[in-house]
């Protein structure tokens, strides 16, 4: 006993409810990591969902800031060093532009080229030793993280958000 005629409305008000369902549900796509309100944000709103991120990377940031501090101290304690042991042979070098018989030359020569290579030796000991070791790691590590982290279509986002609303700038 179905009327034809009452089926057709029917039919109508199902397609335009399939349709709107449709339209309110999230397509089959990529996550963007936008959420409702996203463009509303202020630079604090997006620094405050920026921050759990960032707290994330701070173990990593700290100890890899801790190692090179560490090396820094070490390269400026090296550069002083061989600073004074330059400033010792600059009398050589000038005996040897005064001495007529080349001795002294060449007694300058074969001590410069001894602090060269002993300098050499000391900066391959340096970057090859225990704590720059440990500061590559650490520096392999954070960067993982961060590689890591840029698959977060919400951190990506929120990145795209703070540069679109120019809150680097302030």
């Amino acid at each position: 006993m179905s009327n034809p005629a009452a089926a057709k409305p029917c039919g109508a008000a199902l397609v335009a409810l399939a349709i709107g369902a449709a339209l309110s549900i999230p397509h089959a796509r990529a996550d963007d990591g936008a959420k409702p309100g996203d463009a509303a944000l202020t630079c604090e709103q997006i620094a405050a969902e920026l921050a759990p991120y960032a707290r994330q990377m701070i173990p990593n940031l700290q100890a890899l800031g801790a190692s090179q501090q560490q090396l820094y101290e070490q390269a400026r304690a090296m550069s002083q060093q061989r600073q004074a042991e330059h400033a010792m042979l600059a009398p050589m070098a000038t005996a040897g532009a005064l001495d007529p018989t080349g001795a002294s030359k060449r007694a300058y020569a074969m001590a410069a080229a001894a602090q060269a290579a002993k300098e050499k030796a000391e900066s391959e000991a340096l970057a090859s030793s225990p704590l720059a070791q440990q500061n590559r790691a650490q520096s392999e590590q954070l960067a993982a993280q961060g590689k890591e982290m840029q698959s977060d279509a919400r951190l990506r986002r929120l990145m795209q958000l703070g540069q679109e609303k120019h809150c680097d700038k302030r």
